[in-house]
């Protein structure tokens, strides 16, 4: 058997947004990031 699909949205549970700071041309920008329980995170498209 098989696993393909490392990150099935229907049992990852999405628990939080979570802001992770990057820095874009000297400045501090905050990127939303999506927080599943299965430990996988995801740049948020919000």
């Amino acid at each position: 058997m098989s696993h393909r699909h490392h990150h099935n949205n229907n049992n990852a549970r999405f628990v939080k947004i979570v802001y992770s700071t990057i820095k874009v041309n000297g400045k501090i920008e905050l990127v939303p990031m999506e927080w599943y329980a299965d430990g996988s995170v995801k740049k948020s498209d919000r």
